[in-house]
């Protein structure tokens, strides 16, 4: 019999919970049958919860595999269930799959189990289809959209239908912890000893615990976690595809899993990687050297080898402009103990809490002054916008859009951050950050809980081949955390990235009183 593959896509979570694939496969190996074909069981390519609508074909992986799969074996047949499992676009198979194709395979036959003829791109009954089905597509996106729309706007604040998070369990549409729920607890807690989102999953795994797909854990499962709002017991929808673009949030909706501020310092724990380096480094003052001769950062050196199946370390800090260098070992020796000494007493300090308190509350004035004055740059972009809009000065009136969205996305971020400092102020208030280290330092720690203490109490420590290093330790704790002028050194560079005209849109801008 001559091979043919088949191509079967479920594109939704609720599909998964119907016979959807099988009936799928039934009717495919029935179609094979008649048509003298053999579909054998690895020829069977199942794309699953994906959707033909949101996604043109060339961003459905296995769609593309099977589009390699046919070019590399010269098979030219492949049967579909229907139209429907081919296209909701109405022109992204034709485009993505069968022409390319066609140029392969000449005599590609695409055929779908609802009619006898190959599929014809050019054919009208064809073309008509495709059509129909995208028409279908967007009513039923329309129509539920809609029904989103009313749902988070009643009075009845309920949870919408849409998939259950990995660690709850949904009770008459109120999310409810269920045995997983730990799981989600300790990979957010992990995750706030800097433990990296891949090590995670390979903890998970070792532990043998199942995944929310029931298989093996990967980074990418891990990072959706992190990210879910969810999980600190509140409900997000952005919605994308409606005519303008509406957000909505349902503040303590249902038991949250992890504590707000496991993810607020997860999420600091980032930032302090980007300024200073990597976590998971044996080099624990990665960056942090500075030579008190030439006042150059110190680099590290790793000439570690293996011989006969013995490591060898040789690992050194090194100043190239004064040639020397230091060995890791001997250095954390002196460094380390002088660090945790300080910390334990740093934490139990009675002016600790008040200065930290202060600096959070400095802090949280600067975004206020921030907000405001771009709040009144808002306001002088959507004036320029009604003059531009006015005057029929269509390039002035774009620009001054763009503005307008600029100035709100920071507005939004600084309003996200004023959230953030008011949860750490609560958690210094309520003694719960800093007990976090002072029952910490009296156990074992890895090397990442290591290298994110130093990070947050140390401010830099000067170096010399003579003299015995010089630790500088931050006067207050949230100055390596919550650096504030970066973040408007951050937004003003955005700025400066943007087209000349919108550049010049502003500038034009700043001219209204």
């Amino acid at each position: 019999m001559t091979l043919a593959f088949g191509y079967i896509r479920r594109s939704s979570y609720k599909q998964q919970e119907n016979n959807s694939v099988e009936i799928q496969k039934a009717h495919i190996l029935e179609y094979a049958r008649r048509k003298g074909l053999s579909v054998p069981e690895d020829f069977i390519i199942i794309e699953d919860v994906t959707s033909a609508y949101n996604k043109r074909a060339n961003q459905r992986k296995e769609l593309m595999r099977l589009k390699e799969m046919m070019a590399e074996t010269k098979i030219p047949t492949v049967i579909f269930y229907e139209e429907s499992r081919m296209d909701r676009t109405a022109y992204t198979f034709v485009l993505d799959f069968y022409r390319p194709l066609k140029v392969v395979i000449p005599d590609i036959l695409v055929y779908t189990t609802n009619s006898e003829n190959p599929f014809d791109p050019e054919n009208e009954q064809n073309k008509i289809a495709l059509l129909l089905y995208r028409q279908e597509s967007e009513i039923k996106s329309s129509r539920a959209i809609g029904n989103l729309i009313a749902h988070l706007e009643a009075e009845d604040k309920t949870r919408p239908g849409s998939k259950v998070p990995f660690g709850y369990k949904q009770v008459n549409k109120m999310l409810i912890p269920n045995e997983d729920a730990e799981i989600v607890t300790f990979i957010y807690f992990l995750h706030s000893w800097g433990v990296s989102m891949g090590k995670i999953a390979s903890i998970l795994n070792d532990a043998e615990i199942p995944s929310p797909s029931g298989k093996a854990w990967r980074t990418s499962t891990i990072e959706n976690i992190l990210k879910n709002p969810v999980y600190t017991g509140t409900l997000k929808w952005d919605i994308q595809k409606a005519k303008s673009e509406r957000k909505y949030e349902i503040q303590d909706s249902h038991e949250p899993l992890t504590d707000s501020l496991l993810k607020q310092i997860s999420e600091l724990n980032v930032q302090l990687q980007k300024r200073f380096g990597r976590l998971d480094t044996p080099f624990l003052f990665l960056n942090m050297l500075t030579c008190a001769g030439c006042g150059d950062k110190l680099i590290t050196q790793n000439g570690s080898t293996k011989r006969n199946g013995i490591s060898y370390q040789y690992q050194y800090y090194v100043c190239r402009n004064c040639n020397y260098k230091l060995a890791i070992d001997d250095l954390h020796e002196t460094l380390l103990p002088q660090t945790f000494r300080h910390i334990q007493s740093f934490v139990t300090s009675p002016t600790m809490k008040t200065t930290s308190e202060a600096y959070l509350t400095q802090i949280q004035q600067t975004i206020t002054r921030n907000i405001i004055n771009l709040k009144n740059s808002l306001d002088k972009a959507r004036l320029k916008g009604c003059i531009a809009k006015e005057q029929g000065d269509k390039e002035l009136e774009e620009a001054a859009a763009f503005l307008q969205l600029k100035y709100q996305s920071y507005i939004d971020d600084f309003v996200s951050y004023s959230k953030s400092v008011d949860e750490l102020k609560g958690a210094i208030d309520s003694d719960v950050f800093f007990n976090r280290f002072e029952h910490l330092l009296d156990a074992s720690l890895a090397i990442t809980e290591k290298r994110l203490i130093i990070l947050y109490f140390v401010d830099e420590v000067l170096i010399s081949p003579e003299k015995p290093p010089k630790l500088i330790f931050c006067e207050n704790f949230f100055q390596q955390m919550l650096p504030l002028d970066k973040l408007q050194k951050q937004r003003a560079g955005q700025m400066d990235k943007q087209p000349k005209r919108f550049q010049i849109a502003e500038i034009r801008n700043s001219d209204i009183s």
